[in-house]
């Protein structure tokens, strides 16, 4: 049985934001170890961006 109380609640949009904190910055870590390629055209540097912050806002649209 699911207890609705405050301290639940509260406690579920901690747990939410910890996951998402968790997420962005694998996210943010994702877009830094792209900028340090070496082998690669800026070009593509900036498509696996584009896709890496796409990843934030399709997340945020859910």
């Amino acid at each position: 049985m699911i207890v609705l109380n405050r301290e639940s609640i509260i406690e579920g949009l901690i747990e939410i934001r910890k996951e998402e904190d968790l997420e962005n910055s694998i996210i943010v870590n994702n877009i830094k170890s792209i900028i340090d390629l070496n082998d690669i055209s800026n070009l593509d540097k900036l498509k696996l961006i584009n896709n890496e912050l796409g990843k934030i806002l399709f997340d945020e649209t859910i």
